[in-house]
């Protein structure tokens, strides 16, 4: 294997050294994460994105639809509730430790590709049926175009491509063409230089440099190191915002300096086509006196005479002119823009600054619970914890990038609202579906000021010591579909009064450490799990249910869960 990729293995193992997984299976996540979160500029849980391993061809598939992982259909119809433009892409990997492209597997993996949206019949497993639905429920709704798909075969040698290796991915890039299903397609052959590369970009914090000549410095304020005002040429702009292509690939746009991922950017809008034919028709003088301008705040300025160097940034706001001016990337020699840097290292302010810079757009229901004082006290608990007991609240995108931390104990707010909503809200049959609505029935029960954060720190806990024990083999993967269910039976368990939330600092306390004594013992921890996955698995058998979407749809009832209430909590002893 390649010294480097050894090393980087060698450092993503030991951040997730609880998995237990073989070397080959660790260089398949390794591969999906520099992937997805360096190459794409996505922020995603690489082992969601894995496949359990006994998938023909196919090591991992990613559907990304608005910028969001989509493992069932629920998450599939949440993402398409947000904006109009949708963008949706289809990732496949494949990964091999060989230094040499095989043609025989490179041929497998295409064939599997290609089947996935055809017959169906190669790759079979629970999780393929949920991300068939998901591709099903894609192609059923109303978008503006179709989805793109990117396919990756990963390996640890130099990435070059022979004749022969040519002549498959030419004749499956037709293979897909003709299917007339994609917007694009494209089939990556991804060696080990552009691994390392793509494994930096993901774990290290965004970093760079452009030319800012007639930056004014703006008045001081307690929240800002330095900011700055000016207008910058769009060549300069685009330095921030573009990953520069390689080795025949094509310069594309860096989603993950966008605080919302370029959710919504939509190139045929009346405004962004009126704009690319003025830059086209060369009216590019008159670009800065119509443009509202881009904001960027950094955690650090570095200042060197015009040239400045920015870490951990983002842009905030200017994601339409920003994807306009590298459409027309071409014709914008000469383009000034309008533009505000701000340096602040306060995760309050800057929440503040994406809120007041959008307000003409949709801001997402999170940012605005990133500033909840509640929040921020629940960040800090989690992070003061033990290691074993460490839970990260992650209130910004990304926040966590350049953390030497397990990336699946960083939970986001859309997780912890459902696993709230399962447990202290009693309502697991809702917890899974479409997050936004839940968000909507539940957000002014949770998250409140008197709220005790220990409470929220220990639901995160089970979350991620459920995904832990499917992780590691200990629970089978069909049985993530009832996860919401084994929360509750956990804390209904140990609790048997009123909403939790609100009972007396003694009765919570004692809870907390009655379940964190379950926690810690695995055995009694997977038992709990299998129990309630036995008692679901016997009703849906019994009502004859066989697809996922049907188990899905009866565990979701609320005939399902007084039944579960009725039958099952009160009869186990757990």
């Amino acid at each position: 294997m390649h010294p480097v990729v050894k090393a980087q293995l060698k450092d993503f193992s030991d951040t997730h050294s609880n998995e237990k997984f073989s070397e080959s299976e660790f260089f398949e996540v390794y591969s999906i994460h520099s992937i997805e979160n360096g190459l794409m500029g996505l922020n995603i849980n690489p082992f969601d994105a894995h496949l359990e391993g006994k998938e023909f061809g196919i090591d991992g598939v990613s559907i990304v639809v608005q910028g969001e992982l989509c493992n069932d259909t629920d998450q599939v119809a949440a993402a398409l509730e947000v904006g109009k433009n949708h963008e949706i892409e289809f990732h496949f990997f494949q990964s091999k430790m060989s230094r040499q492209v095989a043609y025989g597997e490179l041929s497998k993996f295409l064939d599997a590709v290609v089947d996935f949206f055809a017959e169906g019949e190669l790759a079979q497993s629970p999780q393929i049926d949920d991300l068939r639905n998901c591709k099903d429920l894609v192609y059923s709704s109303a978008s503006n175009k179709n989805p793109s798909i990117r396919c990756f075969f990963c390996t640890t040698g130099t990435g070059e491509v022979s004749a022969a290796i040519r002549k498959v991915v030419d004749a499956n890039h037709d293979r897909m063409k003709e299917m007339s299903m994609f917007s694009e397609i494209d089939i990556e052959i991804i060696g080990a230089k552009r691994l390392q590369d793509s494994y930096r970009s993901a774990t290290n914090a965004i970093s760079a440099s452009f030319e800012f000549p007639s930056a004014i410095t703006l008045p001081r304020h307690p929240a800002v190191d330095e900011a700055f005002i000016g207008v910058v040429s769009a060549t300069e702009l685009l330095k921030l915002a573009v990953l520069s292509g390689d080795d025949g690939i094509e310069d594309r746009i860096n989603r993950a300096v966008f605080y919302d991922n370029v959710r919504d950017f939509n190139p045929n809008s009346e405004i962004n086509h009126v704009v690319l034919q003025e830059l086209k028709n060369g009216m590019e003088q008159s670009f800065v006196f119509k443009n509202n301008g881009v904001t960027i705040v950094a955690k650090e300025i570095k200042r060197k005479s015009d040239t400045f160097i920015l870490d951990d940034y983002q842009i905030v706001n200017g994601c339409q002119t920003t994807n306009t001016l590298f459409l027309a990337r071409n014709a914008v020699q000469g383009v000034n823009v309008p533009i505000r840097l701000i340096g602040s290292k306060d995760a309050d302010f800057v929440s503040n600054i994406i809120i007041g810079t959008n307000q003409q757009n949709q801001v997402r229901e999170d940012q605005f619970w990133a500033l909840l004082p509640f929040m921020k006290d629940l960040e800090e608990f989690s992070k003061s914890q033990l290691e074993e007991k460490k839970i990260l609240i992650e209130r910004r995108e990304n926040q966590y990038r350049d953390v030497k931390v397990e990336k699946t104990r960083i939970c986001k707010p859309a997780e912890l609202m459902k696993a709230v909503a399962a447990t202290y809200l009693e309502r697991p049959n809702l917890a899974a579906r479409n997050y936004r609505r839940v968000r909507k029935e539940f957000g002014n029960q949770v998250f409140q000021s008197t709220h005790n954060v220990e409470l929220y720190h220990l639901v995160a806990m089970c979350n991620y010591k459920f995904d832990f024990a499917v992780r590691n083999k200990r629970v089978n993967r069909s049985n993530v579909i009832y996860k919401y269910y084994s929360l509750f039976a956990v804390f209904k368990n140990f609790w048997n009064g009123p909403n939790l939330l609100n009972a007396t600092k003694k009765d919570q306390a004692k809870v907390i450490r009655e379940i964190h004594i379950l926690l810690d013992d695995e055995d009694r921890w997977v038992n709990l799990i299998k129990k309630v996955s036995r008692f679901l698995d016997e009703k849906v058998s019994n009502r004859k249910l066989e697809t996922r979407e049907q188990i899905r749809d009866y565990i979701r009832t609320d005939g399902a869960l007084s039944s579960f209430k009725e039958e099952f909590l009160i009869s186990n002893n757990l």
